[in-house]
């Protein structure tokens, strides 16, 4: 009875160990597989790279008590565009997508931005954009006249109560339309005086990216 109950007891664990390496065999390929397709990849862009601004059209700025000068958001806007310009070294495009060269070309978010209403852009409640959101502000450019790849910024929200800046970093073939990725960045602001406090997110942003872009080398 003893043997009996000994052989069995093997078999049983025999059995146990054969299904779960049954299992396994069969499962983790597929999981494998999801967790592979959920993990954002490095988008490989071909041909140049123009880089067209920060598009304001659906940020909001939260707190009104942090941006007590409604009437000069305008000025700030186009201002927080330039720094790509007037400060190249420190906010390098290029470096922070990876690619040998960058065309800057700030008219198209300088137009678009222009037409902003900054004081209905002010408010109390937290603020927040879809991916979906972020891409269609993308896709309304006409961008015909550019070859290859554009990466725009599409601003969510300055938030000067919890003290962050975000803004959605998209990726859009020219040609075609087609979004090739959308990443959203939260960062937090520092310095002297409203153009600088929030251009310090701009530029925790383009670092952040760049540490990406190292990373997926």
């Amino acid at each position: 009875m003893p043997d009996s109950l000994g052989k069995g007891r093997v078999f049983l664990h025999y059995l146990i160990v054969k299904v779960m390496n049954l299992f396994y065999s069969l499962i983790l390929p597929f999981l494998a597989f999801f967790q592979g397709f959920e993990m954002d990849q490095p988008v490989k862009t071909e041909g140049p790279v123009t880089w067209i601004g920060i598009d304001y059209t659906k940020a909001k700025f939260v707190g009104a008590a942090g941006f007590t000068d409604a009437e000069e958001l305008p000025k700030y806007l186009l201002a927080w565009n330039d720094f790509v310009i007037t400060e190249p070294d420190k906010y390098d495009v290029k470096k922070a997508l990876g690619v040998p060269s960058v065309t800057i070309d700030l008219a198209y978010t300088y137009a678009t931005n222009k037409e902003v209403d900054t004081k209905a852009m002010i408010q109390e409640e937290a603020y927040e954009i879809s991916q979906e959101q972020a891409e269609d502000v993308a896709k309304s450019y006409d961008l015909s006249k550019i070859e290859g790849t554009v990466a725009l910024l599409v601003a969510e929200c300055y938030n000067k109560k919890v003290t962050k800046g975000s803004h959605w970093l998209v990726m859009i073939d020219a040609q075609s339309s087609e979004i090739l990725s959308a990443e959203r960045f939260v960062e937090k602001p520092g310095g002297f005086g409203l153009r600088n406090y929030w251009a310090r997110t701009i530029y925790e942003l383009l670092g952040s990216k760049e540490k990406e872009v190292r990373k997926n080398k």
